[in-house]
């Protein structure tokens, strides 16, 4: 069974039908949408009503969980505090615009979802499980081969702290009895293998990580030894979604960062130079 994943579109419908496309054309038999579909983007209601009418198995995130509910805040912790009074009033503006069909579907999404396929237990959450607004932790983006040479160069070097973020893993894979551990809300990739199971984060639709374009995963599933796991990226018009962006009102800040490969938190997705300082250029010219 082939499984798509993404998560985090934020509003982003340009990004989330490039997601679906790309997901369909790799062969794709079931999608699932780790959560936060709205928030920062000029599109929820077409987002939600996009997941409805393409029926996308969804988890809740905490963004979704704000604006479904009319709260003031997402429970995100942002780097700058300017951006977080900005992404209070997105949040009120993107509750305004949810239709009551939208909320209502909004606030009764599963915090998890747990099923099996082949034998795989597989849960599917936002954040962590049990925790919704909080991330894997630093370190996620390691992959299989980083995992082993850390794991080699604490043994050489008699440390502990490289096998402290392994036994987070091994704990999460642990406490959540799962096979596969499905996770978002951070907007970066992640692959972890660990002998207890996989950790995967499909990155963003919509949340900054990379410029312009979109990630997701897709899970090819065979039996608790067949497991691949491989990346798409996809490119969406980021020319046509700024321009939504601004008749929108949302704030420039939000779109230059899905242009420029920023999370809308404030931390930096893409290691890109070039585009931060384009970013420092158009900070002082706004």
């Amino acid at each position: 069974m082939r499984i798509g994943i993404l998560a985090d579109v934020h509003g982003n419908l340009q990004g989330l039908e490039a997601a679906w496309r790309a997901l369909a054309a790799e062969g794709a038999d079931l999608v699932l949408n780790l959560g936060d579909l709205v928030q920062y983007g000029p599109h929820p209601e077409e987002c939600v009503a996009f997941a409805m009418e393409h029926r996308i198995e969804s988890v809740q995130g905490n963004c979704d969980r704000a604006a479904a509910r009319h709260r003031r805040d997402t429970g995100d912790e942002f780097e700058n505090i300017h951006w977080r009074r900005l992404a209070g009033r997105v949040l009120e503006w993107t509750s305004g615009r949810l239709s009551g069909r939208s909320g209502s579907w909004l606030r009764r999404l599963p915090g998890e979802m747990r099923f099996e396929v082949e034998r795989v237990r597989i849960l599917a959450v936002h954040g962590l499980p049990g925790r919704i607004s909080v991330g894997l932790p630093d370190g996620s983006a390691l992959g299989a081969e980083d995992m082993l040479a850390e794991e080699a160069r604490a043994e050489r070097d008699g440390l502990t702290r490289s096998f402290d973020l392994l036994d987070v893993y091994d704990h999460l894979l642990e406490e959540s009895r799962a096979d596969l551990l499905l996770l978002g809300h951070t907007h970066s990739q992640a692959l972890i293998w660990r002998p207890s199971g996989l950790i995967v984060n499909p990155g963003s639709v919509g949340g900054g990580t990379l410029p312009s374009a979109g990630t997701a995963a897709l899970a090819d599933i065979g039996n608790r030894r067949d497991i691949s796991v491989s990346w798409i990226r996809f490119a969406f018009d980021g020319a046509a979604y700024a321009r939504d962006c601004r008749a929108a009102g949302i704030p420039e800040l939000f779109s230059r960062c899905i242009l420029l490969g920023r999370d809308q938190r404030g931390a930096w997705h893409t290691p890109d130079t070039l585009l931060r300082q384009r970013w420092a250029l158009e900070e002082q010219e706004s």
